[in-house]
C-alpha cells in the first residue's frame, strides 16, 4: 500500500468499478473521527469493525482511547454494533461488552448480510447509519454494497490473520487508483503529489532519501571493505594469509566454479566478500528503513527487511560479479578500485529496489 494517506475520498471522480471500494473518508484511527461531525449529519448507529479496528487482532482489549472514543459517541446519542465475521464468540462478546456495543454476526463480509441485520436490528435506514472499518475489500465494500456510508481507518499495528494478507494485496492495487480522487490537508498527510512535483530539485523527497542513502552506503561500504581487508589481508591461518588458505581449498575442492581465478587468493574473494556484505547488509537495513525511509514502529518490519535483503543480495550478485572480474583483471594490489565499481553497480540497484519494492508504501 502507498502511503496512509487520510481526508475525504470525491467518490463521484472515481470509476463506477472502482467507486464500491472507496470509502467517503479516511482517518488516522478510529479516536480521530469526528463523531460529533457524524451526529449532526444525521448519522445515528455506528457500525464498527473489530480486528486492526478496535483492537490488535487475537487481542480483546481495547486501548484507552478506543474506550474514550465510544463513551463520547454513545453520550452524543450514537448506538453502536460491531458486525464481524469472528467465530471467536467469548471474545467478541467481551470486546463489546467493554464499549457497550450490540453485535451482529453473519455472512462473511462484503456480503450485506450483516449490515442488513444491523439496520434491522436497530431499525435504521442505510443513509442514518456509519460503517467503520480498516479493509477496502471487506468493510468498505460491504458498506457501500448496502448503501451505507463508510470510513477507512488506518489498520492497527500488529500481526494479522493470514487471508487478510490476500486482501492487502487487493488493497494496494486500488489504493493508487481511489487517492486520485482524495481531498487531504497538506498539514495532515505530508507531501501529496502535487506538493512534492512543485518542490524545488533540491527540496524533492526523492533527493533527501537518496542523500541518505548514500551516507548509509558509504557507512555499509566502510564495513564491507573493512572485513574484505581483514579477510583477505590480514587473518592469519597456519602461517600464512587466511585467504590463500581458503582459495587453495576451493580451487582443489570445486575446480570447475573457480578456474577464473589466478591464484588463491581470487578464489577466496568471492565467498570472503560475500561474508563481508552480508554483515554490511544488515547494517544497511535497519538504518536506512530507521533514517533514509523514516519508518517507526514494529509494524510489517520482518516483511520489509526480508524485501530489503533479497534486493540486497541480487545488489551483491552485481557487486560480486563487477568486483571479482576486475580484480582479476588488475591484479592483487589494487583492492580499492574493484570494490568500489562494484559497490556503484550495487548502489544504483539497491536505491531503486528499496524505494521501490523494499519499503513501499512508505516512500
Amino acid at each position: 500500500m502507498r502511503k496512509w494517506q487520510s481526508g475525504s475520498f470525491e467518490r463521484h471522480k472515481i470509476s463506477r468499478p472502482l467507486r464500491s471500494f472507496t470509502p467517503a473518508h479516511a482517518a488516522d484511527s478510529l479516536e480521530s473521527v469526528d463523531a460529533e461531525a457524524l451526529w449532526n449529519r444525521g448519522k445515528r448507529l455506528l457500525l464498527l469493525d473489530v480486528d486492526n479496528t478496535l483492537v490488535q487482532w487475537h487481542t480483546d482489549r481495547c486501548s484507552l482511547e478506543v474506550l474514550n472514543w465510544t463513551k463520547k459517541a454513545k453520550a452524543l446519542g450514537f448506538e453502536i454494533c460491531i458486525v464481524s465475521n469472528t467465530n471467536q464468540h467469548e471474545r467478541l462478546a467481551k470486546i463489546a461488552k467493554s464499549i457497550g456495543a450490540e453485535t451482529v454476526r453473519g455472512r462473511f463480509k462484503p456480503s450485506r448480510s450483516m449490515f442488513r441485520l444491523a439496520l434491522m436490528k436497530f431499525k435504521r435506514k442505510p443513509e442514518e447509519a456509519i460503517m467503520v472499518g480498516d479493509q477496502l475489500i471487506t468493510d468498505i465494500l460491504g458498506a457501500n454494497r448496502t448503501g451505507i456510508e463508510a470510513i477507512w481507518v488506518r489498520r492497527l499495528e500488529g500481526k494479522e490473520f493470514k487471508g487478510t494478507s490476500i486482501n492487502r494485496v487487493m488493497e494496494r492495487m486500488l489504493t493508487g487508483a481511489i487517492y486520485q480522487a482524495l481531498v487531504a490537508p497538506i498539514d495532515e498527510t505530508g507531501d501529496t503529489v502535487a506538493v512534492e512535483r512543485a518542490k524545488p530539485f533540491a527540496q524533492k523527497t526523492i533527493v533527501h532519501q537518496f542523500i541518505k542513502f548514500a551516507i548509509v552506503g558509504g557507512a555499509s561500504f566502510a564495513i564491507d571493505f573493512g572485513f574484505t581487508y581483514l579477510f583477505m589481508k590480514i587473518l592469519p591461518w597456519n602461517g600464512g594469509l587466511m585467504s590463500n588458505h581458503l582459495g587453495a581449498l576451493l580451487i582443489r575442492d570445486f575446480p570447475s566454479l573457480f578456474h577464473f581465478a589466478k591464484g588463491p587468493s581470487e578464489a577466496a574473494l568471492p565467498l570472503l566478500t560475500a561474508i563481508a556484505s552480508l554483515i554490511a547488509m544488515t547494517n544497511s537495513a535497519f538504518m536506512n528503513r530507521a533514517w533514509t525511509f523514516e519508518i517507526k514502529g514494529k509494524e510489517e518490519r520482518a516483511k520489509q527487511i526480508r524485501r530489503f535483503y533479497l534486493v540486497s543480495i541480487l545488489g551483491q550478485v552485481f557487486n560480486i560479479a563487477v568486483a571479482s572480474g576486475m580484480y582479476n583483471l588488475i591484479g592483487d594490489q589494487h583492492l580499492a578500485i574493484p570494490k568500489i565499481m562494484g559497490a556503484a553497480v550495487g548502489a544504483i540497484w539497491n536505491f531503486a529496489g528499496s524505494r521501490i519494492y523494499a519499503f513501499r508504501g512508505h516512500v
